[in-house]
This record gives C-alpha cells, structure tokens and sequence, in this order.
C-alpha cells in the first residue's frame, strides 16, 4: 500500500503556548499543503493560545481545533484527539517544536516502503537557545524493520524504552487502537507507559535516518522547572509501567522497567532542592512506594546493579 500526506494525523495539544505555537505552525505549513490532518487541542490556556489556534484552523480544511473546558494536562488532550483521528497514521507534535519540511512525507515514505509497519521513530534536534544536538534513536540499525522487544535490552545501556519520547516518529492508528494504546492521565511522564507498550506489544517497526523534528528545552515555563505535585507524576508513571511489565508474558524485561524506575528515582532525589517542601515528603513517600512495588528478589538484584551513591539514597527510603 502506498501512503501520502492525506493518510496521516498529527496531534497538537498546548497550554499557554501563544510565543511559539508560531514557528510550530509555519513548519507544519508544507505537510497540510499535500493534505495532512491536524487536531489541536488548547488545554484551557489562559494566554491567546486559543484565539491562534482558531485562526489557523480557519485557514486549513483539514485542521481541527477542539477546545478544552478545564486543563486536563497533556496525556488527557492528546488521547481526547486520539480518538478523532480516522486517517491510517497519526504522531504527536507539542506546541513549542517544530519540523523540517520533508520530516512527515520521509516517514510516511518509510510505511510505504515497508509493509506492516506498527510504528517508525526517528532522531531528534535538541534545541537549547542557538544550540543544537542530534539525540539519536538507541538503537544500532536504521532503515532495518526489526522486532520492537529487540529495542529493550540490554538492562546497562539506554535503549528505546529509556528515551521517554512519542512524538519522534510516527504510527499505525489501527495499531494504536487495538491495544487500546493512549498516554497516562499525567501532567508529566504521560507518555513513559506508552513507550514501554510500544515496544513490547508491536509486531514490526523500524527507526528512520531522519532527525528534523526539532526539541525546544530549557524554556522557564516547561513543566520540567516547576517545583509542585507535578512532578510527582513521574510516580504514578512509574507504578503504571512495573505492572505492565510484571502482569506480561516477558519476565525477562523486568529487571530493566526495575533498573529504569531506579534511576528516575533517583534522579527526583537528586534535584530535591527544586521541590517544595511538602512535596519533598510526598516524593520520598512515593518512592517508598515505587520500591515496595518491585518484588524484592528484583529490588535487590537492582540495588546490586547500581553505584553506591544511588544504592545508599534508595536504601534509606526504605527504613
């Protein structure tokens, strides 16, 4: 089968995001030019992201805007446009990136080119200010359809299921559906289950040599700085993605989900300081949680696997 342009969807959920909801648009331009589809979906800002949404959506037949009533955060908008999406394939774009003009047509090329396709990822450009870095798919082979659970392991290097990321890439709806395949009702790590379902329930996929879907970081108002109960979101997430693994018919994948949730652990631990003080007792409470979760023979094994430091600053959330 043949894909063009016309058969894909791009979801676009944003929140106050009117300074560069701009440079998002222009670089979506060419693709909607040849007939791809676009939802956004304004996550009740309360900026003039809603009124740049609905010019832009005037512009374009195949742009659609749906307007949230309350912030319900991004895995809740994006799974709401999800489930409008009726053309073959759909991927993600948030409202402060943007994309190369040939991004979308170069991978739907690849679903053409390659029957069966459950989902392709690319590369991606990490943008801070004027800098940028290519931040490459982990996985050593591109243009090579593979099977999905070969990107897991091994448990001591990153690997696909370690970069968090949807949206470098792009989907088969009918995939997505079957599974029933949607993002966490998060306002951060919505998506780390998803990525972990991904790779563990599709039958074929492949990573594309292509990078030009560029990642703005280090913007002030990014829910990566906030110092409040959202970022013990990453808890739930973590939780979410232990049972998957442990209720699944692959045992061999736990150790990796147990050393994953380590790290992120520790990686909240280490940056306390940005917390508030009362979530900084919420944080240590949930990670106790998180930990007693994993069966201890698996716990143990992990805290074995990891440096001293980090053993230490898990070991004491569980006296």
């Amino acid at each position: 089968m043949v894909f063009t342009l016309a058969d894909v969807t791009v979801v676009l959920p944003a929140f106050n995001a009117e300074t560069t909801l701009g440079d998002t648009f222009k670089s979506l331009e060419p693709s909607l030019a040849e007939g791809m589809s676009l939802i956004l979906v304004d996550d009740a800002s309360t900026d003039q992201t809603p009124q740049i949404m609905t010019q832009f959506a005037d512009r374009w037949k195949t742009v659609s805007f749906m307007p949230m009533e309350k912030n319900v955060g991004a895995g809740v908008a994006r799974n709401i446009a999800m489930d409008a999406v009726n053309t073959p394939l759909m991927t993600f774009i948030d409202g402060d990136d943007w994309v190369g003009e040939s991004y979308y047509k170069n991978l739907v090329r690849r679903f053409s080119d390659f029957p069966d396709l459950d989902f392709v990822r690319s590369h991606f450009i990490e943008c801070y200010g004027t800098q940028r870095g290519v931040r490459r798919a982990a996985f050593p082979f591109c243009d090579v359809p593979f099977d999905p659970k070969l990107g897991i392991l091994p448990d001591e290097r990153t690997t696909l299921v370690d970069q968090a990321h949807v949206w470098p890439g792009m989907y088969s709806t009918e995939f997505l559906n079957r599974h029933a395949m949607r993002f966490l009702p998060l306002q951060t790590a919505e998506e780390r289950k998803l990525v972990w379902e991904r790779q563990m329930l599709a039958k074929k996929c492949l990573v594309a040599e292509e990078n030009q879907i560029f990642y703005r970081r280090g913007i002030s108002s990014s829910l990566t700085h906030i110092g409040d109960e959202r970022q013990l979101d990453i808890l739930a997430a973590l939780k979410e993605l232990l049972a998957f693994v442990m209720n699944s018919d692959h045992p061999e994948f736990l150790q990796k989900a147990v050393r994953q949730s380590l790290a992120m652990i520790c990686f909240h631990l280490d940056r306390f300081d940005r917390l508030l003080p009362h979530v900084q007792s919420l944080m240590r409470k949930g990670g106790r949680e998180v930990l007693l979760l994993i069966p201890p023979a698996d716990r143990d094994e992990g805290f074995h696997r990891i440096d001293a430091r980090r053993r230490t600053m898990l070991e004491d959330l569980l006296k």
